[in-house]
């Protein structure tokens, strides 16, 4: 049975004007295609405002096998003081661990100041490290 990898494990840090946001809520969420699968995780920013979430993956003999392209909608939220900043969003075409970024970890900063913008091929105001 093949592993697919559907979100890499995440790390980062949640910033206000270079200050650490503690209690922020980091909500991650994911639609894989080939299986018509979504699901959400969520987590809260420390006191020095780093979170982590682990990867999530599947085993799919079929989604394996059978040529398809794989698709999976990726997507994290920042919930802090009110407001939703769009913080990753990326359409995963593939199932390697670590292939969001070309096989790099993902370690990102979280500026709440920022204006979202592309960073490569994810969108938000997270950027890739």
């Amino acid at each position: 049975m093949g592993n697919l990898c559907l979100f890499s494990a995440v790390t980062g840090i949640v910033l206000e004007h270079d200050q650490p946001v503690a209690g922020a809520t980091i909500e991650r969420t994911y639609e894989w295609r080939w299986k018509n699968e979504s699901g959400r995780d969520e987590v809260r920013t420390d006191a020095q405002g780093g979170f982590s979430l682990p990867a999530i993956t599947r085993g799919s003999l079929f989604g394996a096998l059978l040529p398809h392209e794989p698709f999976v909608r990726q997507t994290i939220l920042i919930h802090h003081a009110g407001r939703t900043y769009k913080g990753w969003m990326l359409n995963k075409g593939e199932y390697a661990e670590n292939g969001e970024l070309g096989g790099r970890p993902i370690s990102l900063v979280c500026r709440l100041e920022a204006a979202p913008e592309h960073h490569g091929e994810v969108y938000g105001i997270c950027e890739p490290q």
